[in-house]
């Protein structure tokens, strides 16, 4: 078997091997008398070896109705010219090695009329096997169909369009190509522009279908990521212009890519045919010495949209220039242009402009960028805050305000609480919401593409309510009560409080002395003027007691003395008190009524008496001393630190002195101690160690009570 199949392919002509297809496309001209001049334009990758074109081409005609092969025409081989290189950009070099050939196959065939007419296809594999969104490409071939329409469409003698320009075949990666790519059809019909799958046809085995395979015609089978509208897969771009054919190529992967577009012929609103052509494009990496690039619109720095006004600063990215050249696109302005590198410009009035900006214009290396740009002024909107409105009562009325534009569109959102959840008016009447709380309203206007919301707050109160309680209903006379409000309103409420002793407050929550003991009976009174409106008095059920206080006092004898004579004596003066309590320092206090202390230190001091009645109502009394300071200094002769605990330091007795220092010396007149604290003395010891028994001289260094220095000095005899 497998002998058989060698020997089979080696007899096999060498144009069943044709392979590297590039593209192609079909189109015919009716002559009159039934008779069609059929065209067929194949292209082929003139490098690839053993890629001979058809010859003859095998041209299948079918009946459209059925799908029925009529014939097969045999077409001869015209011979074929080697196509430059199709490059648009002259500032770079294309890759060497690229090579495409062009057959034009052309018959004149007659065709009797059918009632729904003819199908044309020619059909050849195969394609390269490096196509990058082909499934198994060297396996997918291609099918060039056409369609003539029959005498139930009412036409005799149709042309079919055919495109004008052949698309390049090399492309930049990363830099737009905008390209025509419309057609021409010679009977004037309507003709309408899309992308489209390529007809796949033939096997590497089969590569000249014979006869040809009937329709329906499968498509390519695409790889993974790639389809008819992204054939440069997810990221990279093509758009073709339904009504002018002008497409848009912007690829962002390098490689062999085909591509479909089919044109539609409508005559008198009706479809009477298609064709689709097949092509490929080959994308590299340019090294691109001048790229022209405007910065899109939705980019630039300071960009919002498009609704902020007339003027644009424009930016430029591009790269390798010296000379700019500006267009703003306003046809009817021929000064609408720069030369400068980052011109600002405003356009005339609203409305989409096409800017060029060309990177040194007429040089021999030059380029061009195009990109939209829409203006439209900027407008604000709004519409008067409501007043707040009481839930039994509440119908809102909203207005919408603003310089936009007189044909501008609306939108409401009153939220799901309200009568009405949307509007599409300007002005809304009667809007009843169903529940109290706060609700946003926003209103948006819209002209072109700008849009503009504003957003208020609607509320909606409930019916007011009074209350309040006192963090006590018993006190003394002085001591505050705070009263707490409890009412609700959800809107300002103006207060009048009357306490019940004659004093009135206008505040939230207030803070109240009753100055007489007695019974009170405290009562708010609240007014509400917004939302649901109210006037409401309440009064506390139970009373407000107030105790008397008891009245603290004492007397103290003498209130100025010497520190030398330092015993003050304290009588109970207090009235209506069952308790007493004395602080006579910060660490000395004392329950009885009569009382003498002793104050060591100088200086003033200020006791306090606090007394309690049978209400446990309080009251305090201050009185002030003075101890007059008085400056002592007594320095004992002679000590005795042997550990039996007596006489173990040798330390003066000092008052009132402040900028004190104490130093002892021995025999050599070295220090063997020294100190700043009054009470700090030596213990006889000196770096540690016993000083040995002996004399030494001590020296008192001091500022006295009365702001002067003293200066005093003696010995000191240590004995162990």
């Amino acid at each position: 078997m497998r002998l058989f199949l060698l020997i089979l392919l080696i007899l096999l002509p060498v144009e069943l091997f044709a392979s590297h297809i590039v593209g192609g496309e079909i189109y015919y001209d009716c002559l009159g008398n039934n008779n069609y001049k059929i065209t067929i334009k194949v292209y082929r990758d003139c490098n690839s070896t053993g890629a001979a074109y058809d010859s003859p081409l095998l041209l299948g005609v079918f009946n459209k109705s059925n799908n029925s092969l009529v014939r097969v025409e045999q077409i001869n081989y015209p011979g074929s010219v080697i196509l430059p290189v199709i490059f648009s950009n002259p500032c770079v070099t294309p890759p060497s090695g690229i090579c495409v050939e062009e057959a034009i196959y052309s018959k004149t065939i007659n065709l009797p009329p059918l009632p729904d007419g003819y199908i044309l296809a020619y059909e050849r594999c195969c394609r390269g096997t490096d196509v990058i969104n082909l499934y198994d490409s060297g396996e997918q071939g291609l099918s060039l169909t056409t369609e003539i329409p029959g005498t139930n469409s009412g036409i005799t003698c149709n042309s079919s369009p055919r495109f004008t320009n052949y698309p390049p075949l090399l492309l930049c990666n990363n830099e737009p190509l905008y390209f025509d790519h419309s057609a021409t059809d010679p009977d004037g019909d309507s003709l309408v522009y899309e992308l489209g799958s390529p007809y796949h046809a033939g096997t590497s085995v089969d590569p000249m279908p014979n006869p040809p395979v009937n329709p329906p015609f499968n498509t390519v089978t695409w790889e993974s990521g790639f389809n008819a509208n992204q054939p440069f897969g997810a990221s990279g771009q093509i758009t073709i212009n339904p009504q002018t054919g002008q497409m848009i190529v912007d690829p962002d992967l390098i490689g062999k890519f085909v591509v479909g577009v089919v044109v539609k012929e409508y005559r008198n609103g009706v479809l009477i045919g298609k064709t689709l052509r097949d092509f490929l494009f080959i994308v590299f990496n340019c090294q691109v010495s001048v790229v022209a690039n405007i910065v899109p619109q939705d980019q630039l720095t300071n960009y919002v949209d498009a609704c902020e006004g007339l003027t644009i600063q424009f930016e430029n990215n591009s790269y390798g220039g010296q000379n700019y050249q500006w267009d703003f696109g306003v046809p009817s302005d021929p000064t609408a242009s720069s030369t400068m590198k980052t011109p600002t410009y405003t356009f005339p009035g609203e409305g989409d402009y096409y800017v060029t900006l060309v990177v040194n214009p007429g040089w021999p290396c030059s380029d061009t960028s195009v990109q939209l740009f829409s203006v439209y002024q900027s407008f604000d909107v709004f519409f008067d805050p409501p007043d707040t409105q009481c839930i039994t009562t509440n119908n809102y009325n909203f207005f919408g305000q603003g310089n936009y534009n007189p044909g501008s569109s609306f939108q409401w959102e009153f939220g799901n609480h309200a009568s009405q959840n949307t509007s599409i008016t300007e002005d809304v009447l009667n809007i009843v919401y169903d529940t109290i709380g706060e609700f946003p309203v926003t209103f948006t206007a819209q002209w072109k593409d700008c849009i503009n919301s504003h957003t208020e707050i609607v509320k909606v109160v409930g019916i007011p309510t009074i209350n309040f309680i006192s963090e006590s209903d018993t006190s003394c006379s002085n001591i505050p009560i705070q009263f707490i409000d409890s009412s609700t309103a959800n809107v300002d409420i103006n207060y009048d409080w009357d306490f019940g002793d004659g004093t009135h407050s206008s505040i939230q929550n207030p803070l109240h002395f009753y100055s007489n003991p007695g019974e009170y009976y405290p009562t708010l009174h609240i007014s509400v003027v917004k939302g649901c409106s109210a006037d409401l008095t309440y009064t506390a059920p139970n009373p407000i007691v107030i105790h008397p206080i008891p009245t603290a006092a004492f007397n103290v004898s003498p209130t100025q003395t010497s520190i030398f004579d330092n015993e003050i004596y304290f009588s109970d003066q207090s009235i209506g008190s069952l308790e007493h309590f004395y602080q006579l320092t910060e660490t000395v206090d004392t329950a009885d009524r009569f009382v003498s202390y002793f104050y060591n230190e100088s200086g003033y001091h200020t006791p306090y008496q606090v007394v309690t009645n049978e209400f446990n109502c309080t009251d305090t009394a201050y009185r002030t001393i003075y101890i007059e300071p008085q400056t002592t200094l007594y320095v004992p002769t002679a000590f005795t630190p042997d550990g039996n605990k007596f006489n173990e330091e040798f330390k003066p007795i000092v008052f009132d002195v402040t900028d004190y220092t104490f130093t002892i010396y021995n025999r050599w007149g070295e220090v063997v101690f020294e100190t700043h604290d009054i009470q700090a003395g030596w213990d006889g010891t000196c770096k540690g160690k016993d000083s040995p028994d002996g004399v030494y001289v001590w020296r008192i260094h001091f500022m006295n009570h009365k702001e002067l220095y003293e200066l005093h000095h003696g010995t000191v005899a240590l004995l162990r």
